[in-house]
């Protein structure tokens, strides 16, 4: 019987992680197929659809209704270089 939860464990882990790091166009293909035979569960892709489109890039405002929270904390900043110089002996 432990054997049977730790398999479940790990396998759900494994998917949750698959569809973690899948490309966004591979979940949209994987929805559209789900959608159309599956058209009940539409609610519940709905939902996931919503929390990961948006910036894409991680920042916790993806269900915000504009991009300009994501785009905001986005914005390029000049990298400034250091050259650090060994000791003059």
């Amino acid at each position: 019987m432990q054997n049977l939860v730790a398999t479940l464990l790990l396998t759900l882990a494994f998917v949750y992680l698959v569809l973690k790091w899948m490309p966004a166009g591979a979940k949209e293909k994987i929805r559209i197929y789900s959608l159309s035979r599956f058209p009940a569960m539409e609610p519940l892709f709905s939902k996931l659809v919503k929390q990961t489109a948006g910036c894409g890039s991680g920042c916790s405002n993806c269900s915000s209704s504009s991009e300009d929270s994501c785009t905001n904390s986005l914005e390029a900043k000049p990298i400034k270089l250091i050259r650090k110089t060994s000791p003059q002996r």
